[in-house]
């Protein structure tokens, strides 16, 4: 009889305070053979802020020892903060790790090597890839986080699966605080298993979202936080999925969801409200209104934010505020100066590229 492995996959992950996990959760933790997590940023104290449009986020350099206590044992680092600090804090971040632990980041062929693991005579692949960014290895850089739409990707996975019996690929990528993919991640999260990937394990939106069975393989689109210090008012911020795959031999044989909430400190699971939420989130995306949704979402999205991100680089009014207004002063007194890191995070970023083409779309459809 085949043998059996549990493997759990948790969401983006930032320690600035020493986790309180329950006990339920540590005895579930501790009943995987494989613990993997995204990595969201480089441990703080090394390097310099680099230039870019959005939040430098750290972590506490005693976060990696934190996560080794409590099991973990495979890190995805392709993400768009993991290279907040430049060069010299992601590498240091990497060094802290065991070696074979790390998933996703280093220099170009780093970042593309997967980690290997061979259990009870089933090879297990794990690869991890993040959206275009800042960090993303786009040729503008030799050391960053492996880029999900670079040229080659698709082959690299044809490639690894021909040596292994398992493949996993992470992706950290989508739309932020959106709780449904939208179609243009869909089809490249389609994409992936098509050319080799067994799961796809989906970061970056910070909420969770529904998973899809496509071809006989899972789709697991956002595992939303897991344990995030940082502050928002999102209601479903401090929620998030902790996916558990399990296996007999080289066959998944069974999936679960659980599901764990953040307060403050103490992270713990979830039971019965969690399975609405679960079942919520898959009618949303199995809906017949799920394309009008994304829509709306994208509309609303270009009139509160990107209308502004458009206009705030070449000096323009971001807000009809009284806060808004004033800044635009200063600016145009003040600094003149056209802002390309914004104009590239408006333009070379995928989900902000098309999200704001779906709300061009929209608006110029109902006119």
């Amino acid at each position: 009889m085949p043998k059996q492995h549990k493997l759990l996959f948790a969401g983006d992950v930032v320690m600035n305070s020493k986790p309180e996990f329950s006990a339920a959760l540590q005895q579930l933790l501790a009943s995987a053979t494989v613990l993997s997590c995204n990595f969201e940023a480089p441990v703080a104290g090394y390097g310099k802020a680099i230039a870019k449009t959005g939040p430098h986020v750290g972590q506490d350099p005693l976060a990696i020892n934190w996560l080794y206590q409590e099991g973990f044992n495979l890190f995805s680092l392709a993400n768009n903060h993991i290279n907040d600090y430049g060069k010299e804090a992601l590498k240091k971040t990497i060094s802290l790790f065991k070696k074979g632990d790390v998933v996703g980041a280093g220099d170009e062929r780093e970042a593309l090597e997967p980690v290997v693991r061979e259990l009870e005579g089933v090879r297990f692949a794990f690869m991890a890839f993040g959206e275009n960014g800042y960090g993303a290895l786009n040729g503008d850089r030799s050391y960053g986080h492996a880029w999900v739409n670079a040229e080659g990707v698709d082959e690299k996975i044809r490639r690894c699966k021909e040596k292994v019996d398992v493949l996993i690929v992470q992706v950290h990528a989508g739309v932020e605080l959106l709780d449904v993919p939208i179609p243009e991640w869909k089809t490249r999260y389609q994409e992936l298993i098509e050319a080799g990937a067994d799961v796809v394990v989906g970061h970056h939106p910070h909420v969770l979202q529904g998973i899809e069975t496509y071809k006989g393989k899972l789709i697991c689109y956002s595992l939303g936080n897991f344990y995030f210090d940082y502050p928002s008012n999102h209601p479903q911020w401090n929620t998030g999925g902790l996916l558990e795959l399990q296996f007999e031999g080289k066959e998944l044989s069974g999936f679960q969801m659980h599901v764990v909430e953040k307060k403050g400190a103490q992270l713990d699971l979830l039971s019965e409200a969690a399975m609405n939420l679960l079942q919520h989130l898959q009618e949303k995306l199995e809906g017949n209104d799920y394309l009008e949704l994304v829509d709306r979402f994208a509309v609303q999205e270009w009139d509160k934010h990107h209308l502004g991100y458009y206009a705030k680089p070449f000096n323009g009014l971001m807000s009809y505020s009284p806060k808004g207004i004033l800044k635009h002063l200063k600016r145009s007194i003040f600094n003149r100066k056209v802002d390309y890191n914004m104009i590239w995070h408006n333009l070379f970023i995928e989900s902000n590229k098309w999200l704001v083409e779906r709300a061009i779309r929209k608006k110029m459809s109902d006119k």
